[in-house]
């Protein structure tokens, strides 16, 4: 009959533990490096257990670490049993013991910082499966909550601080708008939605009929156009990465003027992305109905895209899928963004856009926690995307009723109350 095991703590330096042969835990090297921040952070905690020869039973991965760490020669907390395991208990304790380390919950993971978790290390696939899912319709009533704001409260030059995103009231043409924003930090993915020169009145709205007091001018000579566009992409730009992608809307008519800038400012162009939308607009003396709106992409230098299927002849191959995600997965992969739009005189911004139409570019283009820049905010719908998807959003909007809509738009998102910086103070 076998003593009853009793256990207790010992010090034995890290260089004399022996790992067992027969141990099922393996680590992957993003598990590896959130494991060495966490030891670096807050030491050893769990100690790990040995039978009596030495041999490790829990506790493998902490070792490989300390021993990365060049703690090899340091003495350490471990838990000896009094007397040495049958072959049959050791295995059956390294069974039992790895078999405790579950999955994450990720539903619970959502209540941690995004930028907590890349700190210690997560990996960009784990944080992908806890925030990239398809983003849901945005209901917030923009009409109704335009209506309500007599009076802005935000003021030229106000930076607006909503969570770890940025919204600053002034003009994007201007670098020192964009420098005032960003400080010494960098996007790495413009998205920018500026006016079409389609003669539209944004005081007015789509439908003509409110007063916000905008002020732009959207009906331009070409020319002034042009410069319009490159001075807010020179300004853009000046506060991007090297490697970053650029994303610019436009009516159709100016795809060209888009590209043509493009070239001139040393951004590759790659595609034009259309939003495939559920309605159309007539035009009189123009023989076809507009359904669609373009949005230009190019990169400059050689920036992060994430990897996925590339082939969607790969969603049909048995051998790779039973169907899971794979299949909203291609799609995210294509250049056809089709998202429900809503009738034109719910548009109250001569641009705006549903969240939903954003996300297919900014879960392709960009990391958790990187920073995505929107010289044009309009009503905030690139920040709320930004904001689900747990990216960064630095905003740019001139007009402070625009302003104060996106204000009260994240803070029905979240619950969470903006903090406006005037001047040297916070309010």
């Amino acid at each position: 009959m076998q003593q009853q095991l009793q256990w207790k703590t010992e010090n034995r330096k890290v260089d004399t533990l022996l790992p067992h042969k027969k141990s099922p835990r393996k680590i992957s090297k993003e598990q590896m490096e959130i494991l060495k921040r966490s030891l670096e952070a807050f030491n050893l905690v769990e100690i790990p257990a040995i039978d009596l020869d030495g041999t490790i039973l829990a506790g493998h991965q902490r070792i490989k670490v300390l021993q990365a760490l060049g703690r090899g020669g340091e003495a350490i907390d471990v838990r000896v049993p009094n007397r040495k395991l049958t072959d049959e208990e050791a295995e059956g304790y390294l069974i039992g013991s790895n078999a405790i380390h579950a999955d994450w919950d990720l539903d619970l993971l959502k209540n941690f910082d995004v930028s907590l978790l890349i700190d210690l290390g997560f990996d960009q696939k784990v944080l992908d499966d806890i925030w990239n899912k398809k983003l849901a319709k945005d209901t917030f009533d923009v009409e109704e909550e335009l209506k309500k704001i007599k009076e802005p409260t935000t003021k030229f030059g106000d930076i607006i601080l909503l969570g770890s995103n940025k919204l600053i009231c002034g003009d994007s043409l201007r670098p020192e708008t964009l420098q005032k924003l960003f400080g010494e930090e960098r996007a790495s993915m413009i998205i920018s939605d500026p006016i079409y020169n389609i003669s539209v009145d944004y005081n007015g709205g789509i439908g003509g009929k409110q007063q916000y007091g905008g002020t732009v001018n959207d009906n331009k000579p070409d020319a002034e156009y042009k410069e319009f566009l490159k001075k807010s992409m020179e300004a853009a730009l000046a506060v991007t990465k090297g490697d970053a992608h650029v994303f610019y809307w436009s009516d159709q008519t100016y795809i060209w003027l888009i590209q043509t800038l493009y070239r001139d400012l040393g951004i590759t162009n790659k595609r034009v992305a259309i939003w495939l939308k559920n309605s159309q607009n007539p035009t009189p003396g123009v023989a076809f109905n507009k359904c669609y709106e373009p949005c230009t992409y190019g990169v400059r230098g050689k920036p992060y895209i994430v990897k996925g299927v590339n082939n969607l002849n790969e969603v049909m191959n048995p051998e790779m899928t039973t169907g899971n995600n794979l299949l909203q997965e291609a799609l995210d992969h294509i250049d056809i963004w089709a998202t429900k739009r809503l009738a034109g005189n719910q548009y109250e911004h001569s641009t705006m856009k549903p969240p939903e139409v954003y996300e297919k570019a900014i879960r392709r283009c960009t990391k958790m926690n990187e920073i995505i820049l929107d010289s044009f905010s309009g009503s905030g719908s690139t920040l709320i995307a930004g904001e689900k998807l747990k990216r960064r959003v630095y905003a740019v909007e001139i007009e402070p009723v625009f302003c104060d809509l996106t204000i009260r738009r994240y803070e029905a998102l979240t619950g969470t109350k903006a903090r406006i910086v005037r001047g040297n103070e916070t309010l």
